[in-house]
C-alpha cells in the first residue's frame, strides 16, 4: 500500500495527522514552524491510533490501557457455557410441543446448579444460534 498519511510533530509538542501531499498547520498553535514528519502511514486508522497514543500524557497512559483491557475482555461467565451444557438446558426445559419459556429455562438452570448464567443469557445464545424462534406469548419454539 502506498503511504498517504503522515504523523507530524509540531515544535509546541502536539502530534497531528496530515496528508503527505500537503502538511497543514498545527491544530494547537496554528503554525508550520519546525514541524517534523515522525512516521508515514498507508492507513488513516493506524495514524489515528498512533496520534492518540502520542498525545496521551504518560501519567494516564497505563490507566487507560488497563481500563481498555478490562472493557475489551470477553465476559467469561457467558463464554464458559458450551454446546454440551446448552444442549442439557435445552433438553430439560423443552416441552413435548418443542416450546421453552424463561420459567422452564430457570428450572433447568436451578436443577443443574448453575449460578453464573441467567435464563435471558441462554435465550440470547439460542436466538443468536438460530435454534429457537420467539413466539408472541413469551415462549420460544425450539428447532430440532
Amino acid at each position: 500500500m502506498q503511504e498517504r498519511w503522515a504523523m507530524v510533530r509540531c515544535e509546541c509538542g502536539r502530534y497531528f495527522g496530515s496528508s503527505l501531499k500537503k502538511i497543514v498547520n498545527c491544530p494547537r498553535c496554528n503554525t508550520k514552524k519546525n514541524q517534523k514528519i515522525i512516521k508515514k502511514y498507508s492507513s488513516s486508522e493506524l495514524l489515528r491510533d498512533d496520534i492518540s497514543k502520542a498525545n496521551t500524557p504518560s501519567e494516564i497512559e497505563n490507566e487507560i490501557t488497563t481500563r481498555l483491557e478490562i472493557y475489551e475482555k470477553p465476559n467469561q461467565d457467558s463464554q464458559s457455557v458450551g454446546k454440551e451444557l446448552i444442549g442439557k438446558i435445552l433438553a430439560s426445559s423443552t416441552s413435548d410441543e418443542n416450546i421453552i419459556s424463561i420459567d422452564s429455562i430457570s428450572d433447568s438452570i436451578r436443577e443443574l446448579s448453575l449460578t453464573k448464567i441467567s435464563p435471558e443469557d441462554i435465550i440470547e445464545i439460542l436466538e443468536a444460534s438460530s435454534l429457537v424462534l420467539r413466539n408472541s406469548n413469551g415462549t420460544w419454539t425450539v428447532f430440532q
